[in-house]
């Protein structure tokens, strides 16, 4: 077997798997669907009973959500995602941070059958130096990427991402990225 079949062989599994489809999906829910307010592409990407949480205001439905996005692009008429990173994603769970001008926002999402089914998007991003939360029993998810499926996503090597409540019975995400063995880069978003 030459050196050149191996990676395609590794290629063609990773983007079978659900970790691609799912990232996939998530650049096209933000940078078709919500940078074009296309409402049934937006729909398409979200089960029909997707659990969403963004701080205080909790919706189940997708009707529901979209409403709760309406009203959200009302009062930022000029929201557009420009970028995702870092991207975490593994198994049925991506995290996101997705860059606008001026802003950073993560989102955690777990998917089904290639459509997000609980969505939990943070605004606030604690100030670096910060520490994260203290986890309050197991995290919700806690995945990493893949060298697999980097390439084939535009995740970065090395990121791993924590989400749970805290102490405080608020929800938190911290994004670490390691590089060697250490620790490089945290970001952590709470509610």
């Amino acid at each position: 077997m030459s050196a050149q079949a191996t990676p395609k062989a590794d290629t063609k599994k990773a983007e079978s798997s659900p970790e691609v489809r799912n990232a996939v999906n998530f650049h096209l829910l933000d940078f078709v669907a919500w940078n074009n307010r296309d409402w049934t592409m937006f729909r398409h990407l979200h089960t029909a009973d997707v659990k969403v949480e963004m701080g205080e205001m909790k919706t189940q439905g997708i009707d529901q959500h979209v409403g709760a996005m309406e009203a959200m692009i009302k009062q930022a008429p000029d929201s557009r995602l420009t970028q995702h990173t870092p991207i975490v994603t593994e198994g049925n769970w991506t995290c996101i941070v997705g860059i606008s001008p001026g802003m950073q926002m993560a989102t955690v999402a777990k998917w089904r059958e290639g459509a997000i089914s609980e969505e939990y998007l943070f605004m606030k991003q604690l100030p670096p130096g910060t520490p994260a939360p203290t986890l309050k029993g197991a995290p919700i998810a806690k995945i990493s990427n893949r060298g697999d499926i980097q390439a084939l996503t535009g995740a970065e090597p090395g990121w791993s991402c924590v989400f749970g409540r805290g102490e405080n019975g608020k929800s938190f995400v911290t994004l670490a990225r390691t590089v060697n063995g250490k620790e490089t880069q945290s970001i952590t978003f709470a509610d």
